[in-house]
């Protein structure tokens, strides 16, 4: 097929409300029901921005605090890190930011300990609680990565790797 025909087709759809743009090259089928159109998880998104991409995502701020269970409020505007481009998309009232990130943020080999690198460095070391590190206690103890954690600590600013090296179980 040629890039006219498709670039025709996909108008057609987009007209007719078949399918509906997030951002270039990302698009979905709207699910009707009768409270409104139901938008794709915020989650589905990004997986499809990142595997379209070939890059790296990784959430930050409240994102990252929401994700590891560190806050229950539901953050309305997403921001995350990635090693591709920098955008936003709007998915119904959710806005998603990417912003890029430096290579050391995407040097951690493990998968829990960029994201709580990333919820501490939101949290601030001053504001720290003992319910936060009952949290991270429990998400250590959940998500064992044995083979990556030596490496990952080492990442950790100092006083990171202070406050999660006692957390670990087994350390």
């Amino acid at each position: 097929y040629d890039d006219e025909y498709v670039g025709n087709v996909f108008a057609d759809l987009l007209k007719d409300g078949t399918l509906v743009r997030l951002s270039q090259g990302v698009y979905y089928k709207p699910v009707h029901t009768r409270l409104g159109i139901l938008y794709p998880a915020v989650s589905e998104v990004i997986t499809a921005i990142a595997k379209r991409d070939h890059a790296t995502i990784l959430p930050t701020g409240n994102t990252a605090m929401s994700h590891l269970g560190l806050t229950t409020q539901v953050p309305m505007n997403y921001e995350y890190l990635t090693n591709g481009a920098a955008r936003q998309v709007t998915v119904g009232k959710h806005t998603i930011t990417l912003k890029h990130g430096v290579a050391n943020n995407f040097a951690f080999r493990g998968k829990l300990m960029p994201v709580l690198h990333q919820a501490l460095r939101a949290i601030g070391q001053e504001n720290v609680t003992d319910e936060h590190k009952g949290q991270i206690a429990a998400l250590m103890s959940r998500t064992p990565e044995p083979r990556t954690i030596k490496h990952d600590l080492k990442l950790l600013p100092v006083w990171e790797r202070s406050l999660v090296k006692p957390l670990i179980p087994n350390n």
